[in-house]
């Protein structure tokens, strides 16, 4: 294809090699097989996690964190900048502000100076979450994780960008030697 090859997907055992030794790294670009073999091994240690008290939820949040250099390459891939996820992270930090403080105006607007029954607090819970403004924000990370879903899956960019080489298409630049055809016009 006019001189551009591009290179075979990574195997499981490749992504995962070619991932952790770029853990820390947010600048370069990650390609799509390197991104979603790492993000699937990652997402199953998350959910055995989950079994695991208090440790479990240390690597999990652990996990999250080294997940965010990996979406910054895939994001550099496609030719976007890493920081479209920091405008899913902000979104996700305003919701939990959001509810924690709705929440906690609600548990104090109704005095609840002695023990919280289950059902009250069901109930309280219920209500802070079908409050039009988490519903706004919550309906606002929904579009924005269909946008950054759709960014992720995209193929790489076949030349090189502001990020660096590609890390799939090789591009053999043509040899200077040959003069470029000029048709001449009568």
């Amino acid at each position: 294809m006019n001189g551009i090859t591009y290179l075979p997907q990574l195997t499981l055992t490749e992504a995962l090699e070619e991932a952790w030794r770029k853990i820390v790294q947010v600048r370069g670009r990650s390609r799509r097989s390197e991104f979603w073999w790492t993000y699937l091994i990652l997402a199953i240690i998350k959910m055995i996690c989950m079994f695991i008290p208090i440790i479990g939820s240390i690597i999990s949040l652990a996990i999250n964190a080294a997940t965010i250099p990996l979406v910054f390459r895939r994001l550099h891939d496609t030719g976007r900048s890493g920081w479209w996820f920091g405008g899913y992270i902000i979104l996700s930090v305003i919701f939990v502000i959001v509810f924690l403080s709705w929440l906690y105006n609600m548990i104090q607007g109704n005095d609840f100076t002695t023990a919280v029954q289950d059902s009250e607090f069901a109930t309280l819970l219920l209500r802070t979450l079908l409050s039009p403004t988490l519903i706004t924000i919550g309906a606002l990370m929904f579009a924005y994780g269909i946008i950054m879903l759709i960014f992720l899956c995209q193929d790489s960019q076949i030349h090189e960008n502001k990020y660096g080489p590609s890390p799939k298409y090789k591009v053999e630049e043509p040899e200077e030697n040959i003069p470029e055809y000029v048709p001449e016009w009568k």
